[in-house]
């Protein structure tokens, strides 16, 4: 590919909306996810760390062997975790970063990625959907454009207005309920389904984020100790 074999994966998903117990109505109302007897073992990585599990594998099709992780609890009252930081390896030899957290003062809601690769690296940023940046050895920095046609024909057929009219959260929601929607009307008419075709999520990723999540759990419990993921 354009950045050769990757090596390393660097991810976050930073908020800050749990930073104090209960600083307004919302927050209030949202308690619930710091209570075990609704929200389960994890708050954080539970939430916002199987984002970033499930969009690492979407974009690279790499999965996780074994991770090390740490889930912190900073915030006064609450149960569960508003913090974690997990290493991974991957079963293509690549290893990562994954950083979540609810209480990075200054953060709205920052899912960022970066992959890097023995000849380049990619950088996506959710709060700035429209770009990505391509960096490769020794060339200057490329900002490519939602919209343009440098992109796939699969790429291009998930932008939904022109480019420079700012697409959102809903348009992304939209473009998983088509998907869907597609590949049961293709497999009702007794057409078979290509790859191309099953771009939304599957039950598969919903197991693998619950698999993830009991995993760092597991990890943190044993001091960080590295835990293997089961994928099937």
């Amino acid at each position: 590919g354009e950045i050769g074999d990757i090596r390393f994966v660097h991810a976050e998903y930073l908020q800050e909306w749990m930073v104090a117990r209960v600083r307004n109505a919302q927050q209030l109302k949202d308690r619930w996810r710091t209570d075990p007897a609704h929200s389960g073992i994890s708050n954080c990585i539970g939430d916002i760390g199987t984002h970033i599990e499930h969009m690492v594998a979407s974009m690279t099709g790499m999965h996780i062997v074994r991770l090390s992780a740490r889930l912190d609890t900073f915030v006064d009252g609450h149960t569960l975790d508003d913090n974690a930081s997990v290493m991974v390896e991957y079963d293509s030899g690549a290893k990562g970063l994954y950083w979540a957290s609810q209480i990075s003062v200054g953060s709205s809601n920052g899912l960022r990625i970066r992959l890097i690769g023995s000849k380049g690296t990619i950088e996506w940023f959710q709060e700035d959907p429209d770009h990505f940046k391509l960096v490769r050895i020794a060339e200057p920095v490329q900002i490519y454009s939602r919209g343009r046609n440098q992109f796939a024909p699969t790429a291009q057929s998930f932008s939904r207005i022109p480019g420079g009219h700012v697409e959102g959260v809903y348009e992304a929601f939209a473009n998983l309920y088509k998907a869907f929607n597609n590949a049961l009307l293709r497999r009702k008419s007794g057409e078979s389904l290509s790859e191309s075709d099953m771009l939304f999520p599957t039950v598969q990723d919903g197991v693998s984020g619950v698999r993830f999540i009991e995993a760092c759990v597991e990890s943190s419990k044993k001091d960080s100790a590295w835990v293997p993921l089961r994928q099937s």
